[in-house]
């Protein structure tokens, strides 16, 4: 084992190192209540208090300690273990984070195309510097959420960034929903964003009655209800809903919300931050590849 004893280092064989006049005030500093957690804050204020080349023999001295008495460190997240865990969370956060922007600017250097034909629903000009493909899930909770962060982003962007809405559906009252919206989108594509929130705010509904749900929400909406009915057996739609289904898996999406940001994916529902960021990055790059 190893431990301070007035003021030194010691280590099992009884031998010390460390011996400095500032060490007392060190130790006295951080007040042995920490238990061995101190030894490691305390060898690491020495340690950068030395001289340079005597530091990084000290270093090398603590190292060796930690490698042969790991129950120090053991110790010490027993000790301090709610402090610990929060500054792994803390940096693992930050790594995922700056992986994620790495994945990001690769993935714009490689974009993925997906198919948007005419009459689909989207909010923001045709020929906005940024496009923002949406796949979603109508009973999907997080979709939810993304939903309105992606509005409030168009929103704080109207003349950069386009939002194109497509359907991840997996599941049958989800596929009932995804055809409801399209075709309700044929009528009013006011009325089919708002369908959408209706539709969102009711998930559950959704989920355990569907057309019973679904058709009360497009009535509340202002729907021609005559027009949806004969809409939701035209082939072409329930063909689009599969086909972009089917698009996201081919893109090897499994789960949703997922946004394309001008062909860059950005899995989840991530805060508006996130997305600002990536919009920003795409409309810069777009000015790069313009630039003669």
């Amino acid at each position: 084992m190893a431990g301070f004893v007035d003021g030194r280092l010691m280590t099992a064989r009884g031998k010390g190192f460390m011996k400095r006049p500032y060490q007392n005030a060190v130790v006295a500093g951080i007040g042995g209540s920490m238990g061995k957690w101190s030894w490691l804050v305390a060898a690491a204020l020495v340690c950068t208090m030395a001289q340079p080349a005597k530091a990084e023999d000290d270093v090398e001295r603590v190292r060796k300690v930690l490698r042969d008495h790991p129950e120090i460190v053991l110790e010490a997240i027993r000790q301090q273990g709610p402090a610990v865990l929060e500054v792994i969370e803390t940096t693992a956060r930050a790594r995922q984070k700056e992986l994620e922007r790495v994945r990001f600017a690769q993935s714009l250097a490689k974009p993925l195309t997906p198919v948007l034909e005419a009459g689909r629903a989207s909010l923001g000009p045709q020929n906005a510097p940024v496009t923002i493909v949406e796949y979603s899930d109508f009973l999907c909770h997080f979709c939810g959420q993304a939903s309105g962060t992606v509005k409030t982003l168009i929103e704080n962007h109207p003349e950069d960034t386009r939002l194109v809405f497509k359907h991840f559906a997996t599941g049958k009252n989800s596929i009932r929903a995804a055809l409801y919206f399209e075709a309700i989108n044929l009528q009013d594509p006011k009325k089919a964003w708002a369908f959408m929130d209706g539709v969102f705010a009711r998930q559950k509904d959704v989920s355990e009655k569907g057309d019973e749900v679904l058709d009360a929400i497009a009535k509340e909406v202002g729907a021609d209800a005559k027009k949806l009915a004969e809409d939701l057996k035209r082939k072409d739609l329930a063909d689009r809903v599969a086909a972009d289904t089917k698009e996201a898996r081919d893109f090897g999406f499994e789960g949703t919300p997922v946004f394309l940001v001008n062909g860059a994916p950005v899995r989840g529902a991530v805060p508006i931050e996130i997305l600002e960021e990536f919009v920003g990055v795409a409309a810069k790059a777009g000015k790069a590849a313009n630039t003669p």
